[in-house]
């Protein structure tokens, strides 16, 4: 249990293209986890309840909620059950997705809770089920419409022999706007992995998707890669090479090359640590109408902590996003992204009783659409005091 208080400089509030209006925020944030755990089962609650005053623009001000509950059980010897649920209600475009379209800050509520059956068949073999619901809330002043979601997901992973293995994956999701017209999203996989080493793997595989809306224009796209997955020192990666194959209704079939997976290396030293890692490939999120939709990305991510001496701390953070969404909603043009996020911070022990920490962040964006571009700056000071 504890209480956070935080003190912030903003200099775009609403990420702005230009002339960004700045405000100093001020936010208490009191929280509390309690963990229960058994022999065959745990439960982990946490809450976390907020209030955020704008000097500036008072009519902002707005209470938070943030709320999770997550739930894990042995059914059997092979059968576990796990169960999550969170509520977060935050000022829009603050969460941790990335903003595509800006931020009104005004509130909205994010639901989303989940179910997964995981079934082990046999050694390094496995079948889940998986059932997903998402509910985004917008203000009623907000220009964005309220959305729900529905998800099922299906994954198998059996093995030919001691170095073979196939994973089959599907999943279908429907969702509906408050206004606009409702979607549907179909996803397959089917992989076959080849053990060459203790640390190394070779794969190949397809990924095929499909869209359907009254709203957008419908598309199939099919992404057949292969690559290799494996271990380094102090690293791992997962990296494959393929095409991207997209067949638009009524528009042109274009075939495109594709890389997917991820890397990563870290180093640590007695005082401090650094890490980089690379992340590319292809995502589709419908569930907020405001989101273009399907955007083949890349992440290139670097960390680093140090401690100067007893009770210190250094840390920072440099990240940069590539993003090429290919728009299909009518009279909407495709557009490309790169996001650049440049944090860096230092705290400080007081006692046993809490922490004092001071951090400055940078993030521009830069894209084809001028009015999707920003530069944000802000200086956040934080207290957190540990009551228990």
């Amino acid at each position: 249990m504890g209480v956070t208080s935080q003190v912030e400089y903003n200099d775009n509030l609403f990420l702005e293209p230009s002339g960004g209006s700045s405000d100093v925020l001020f936010r208490l944030l009191p929280w509390m986890d309690v963990a229960h755990g058994g022999h065959r089962h745990s439960a982990t609650l946490s809450y976390r309840p907020s209030y955020t005053w704008y000097r500036k623009n008072p009519e902002l001000d707005q209470a938070g909620h943030e709320a999770e509950l997550e739930v894990a059980a042995d059914l059997s010897r092979r059968v576990d059950l796990l169960f999550n649920t969170r509520l977060e209600r935050s000022e829009e475009g603050t969460s941790d997705q990335q903003p595509v379209e800006g931020t009104s800050r005004l509130p909205v509520t994010n639901l989303s809770s989940s179910l997964t059956v995981h079934r082990k068949t046999g050694r390094d073999e496995f079948f889940d089920v998986t059932c997903t619901g998402r509910s985004l809330d917008y203000d009623s002043r907000s220009v964005s419409e309220d959305s729900r979601e529905a998800e099922g997901e299906v994954a198998l992973r059996t093995m030919a022999g001691d170095h073979r293995a196939a994973i089959l994956e599907g999943r279908y999701a429907k969702g509906w706007y408050d206004t606009s017209a409702s979607y549907r999203q179909g996803w397959a996989s089917l992989e076959v992995e080849q053990t060459v080493s203790a640390i190394k793997r070779l794969f190949g595989k397809v990924d095929v998707s499909t869209y359907t809306s009254d709203g957008r224009t419908d598309y199939l796209t099919v992404n057949p890669y292969a690559g290799l997955a494996g271990e380094w020192p102090h690293g791992r990666y997962d990296l494959g090479a393929g095409v991207l194959i997209r067949d638009e209704e009524g528009g042109d079939t274009t075939c495109e090359f594709s890389l997917v997976g991820t890397a990563e290396i870290e180093k640590t030293w007695p005082r401090g640590s650094l890490t980089a890692s690379l992340e590319t490939g292809h995502d589709e999120d419908y569930i907020d109408f405001d989101t273009p939709g399907f955007t083949t990305y890349a992440t290139g991510l670097v960390t680093g902590s140090y401690l100067p001496a007893r009770g210190w701390s250094l840390d920072g953070q440099c990240e940069v996003r590539g993003d090429d969404y290919q728009e299909n909603r009518p009279a909407k043009e495709d557009r490309r992204d790169v996001t650049l996020t440049l944090t860096v911070g230092g705290q400080r022990q007081i006692r046993k009783w809490g922490v004092v920490r001071l951090e400055g962040s940078h993030r521009v964006r830069r894209s084809t659409l001028n009015d999707q571009e920003y530069d944000e700056n802000s200086i956040i000071l934080t207290l957190n005091v540990y009551t228990r």
